[in-house]
């Protein structure tokens, strides 16, 4: 049967910058019930709201990738910081957060109780970023079908949402309009469900 080789992918890693500077993060308020993993593409929504990435908007869709996880809030922005010059309000101590790879019933124990403060950090994609992720192919059904080469430098894919723990993977089943990032390197080489990494296509970029 036709599909992706692994179920479970990780997150998506930013792991360069092409001028070697702190690349640029924000944060903006979160959308409600958002239980997105660390490492996922998120996507603002109609009602300014940040919310994960609904895998088929490639134009303008992808306001960048998460540095913390859905939060899962009782309504949008809960708690968050009101401008210009509001505090954190509610609760915000986290207890338990995330998913668990494998272990449906799992959760992770937050360590010195991290704060939640109703927004979603994120990686801005701007094209000096330079992100990595696992390769694969939802509409695969041997072995080639899953290993990037050096033929796919430069070639324009999309990506799809794991089964398994809800991350992200560069998918070669998708390109043309499907299309929101163009791989730029296999820096571990060509093998099955190798690494690549990548930058976002320019079309693909929300600004927010």
């Amino acid at each position: 049967m036709a599909g992706p080789n692994l179920t479970t992918h990780g997150p998506i890693l930013q792991v360069q910058n092409k001028a070697n500077t702190t690349p640029f993060t924000n944060a903006l308020p979160e959308a409600a019930s958002q239980t997105f993993p660390f490492g996922a593409p998120v996507q603002l929504n109609g009602s300014g709201y940040v919310q994960v990435w609904d895998g088929t908007t490639t134009s303008a869709g992808i306001l960048g990738v998460s540095e913390s996880f859905g939060q899962n809030l009782a309504s949008a922005g809960l708690g968050a910081p009101v401008p210009p010059f509001g505090g954190i309000t509610g609760a915000i101590a986290i207890q338990t957060y995330g998913s668990v790879p494998n272990q449906p019933s799992a959760v992770n124990i937050a360590v010195g109780t991290p704060v939640a403060d109703g927004r979603t950090l994120y990686m801005e994609p701007n094209q000096e970023n330079i992100f990595q992720a696992l390769f694969d192919n939802s509409a695969g059904t041997v072995a080639a079908n899953w290993t990037p080469t050096q033929a796919d430098i430069g070639v324009n894919y999309g990506m799809t949402k794991s089964s398994g723990d809800g991350s992200w993977y560069v998918d070669k089943n998708k390109t043309g309009g499907s299309a929101i990032v163009q791989i730029v390197g296999l820096p571990y080489g060509s093998y099955l469900n190798a690494p690549v990494t990548f930058v976002l296509l320019a079309a693909a970029i929300q600004v927010n």
